[in-house]
């Protein structure tokens, strides 16, 4: 469910920029009806220069916005890559019939011993794959739609 959940949030990023562009443009078409009202007298200079600051504003902080979306995205798709890599590793070692050194690397962090003999073995992606867990649990719980 990771890669589709990234193509959601790449979606409503796209979909958010594109929200913030419409705006800006809004704004520039509204900036330059404002010259055009200076020009023929229907607002004085004051008027004129209130109203231009408050959209020059609004466009700025507009673009700003559509700046930081799309390092939000950037930072989205990245995390995404990251987060399957260890479905990789976890699919490198799906049929294992016994541990040797090179799976243990791959797949346990460390492994913790303490005084009264008990071991705790701490896995690599153990909170990546309680998040799929999570994910499977609750597609599987999920009621399927009617069909035709």
């Amino acid at each position: 469910d990771s890669l589709p959940q990234r193509d959601r949030k790449v979606f409503s990023y796209e979909a958010q920029m594109t929200r913030l562009e419409e705006e800006i443009q809004r704004y520039k078409k509204l900036e330059l009806g404002l010259y055009e009202n200076f020009v023929e007298g229907i607002i004085n200079k004051a008027e004129y220069t209130d109203f231009r600051e408050n959209y020059r504003g609004l466009i700025e902080e507009k673009q700003e916005a559509v700046k930081r979306l799309k390092r939000e995205q950037q930072d989205a798709a990245a995390m995404g890559s990251q987060n399957r890599a260890w479905v990789q590793v976890f699919a490198q070692y799906e049929n294992v019939q016994e541990l040797d050194r090179r799976i243990l690397l791959a797949l346990v962090d460390k492994i913790l011993i303490y005084e009264d003999k008990k071991v705790e073995i701490v896995f690599r992606y153990r909170d990546e794959f309680a998040r799929a867990m999570e994910v499977a649990k609750n597609y599987k719980d999920c009621p399927l739609p009617a069909v035709g």
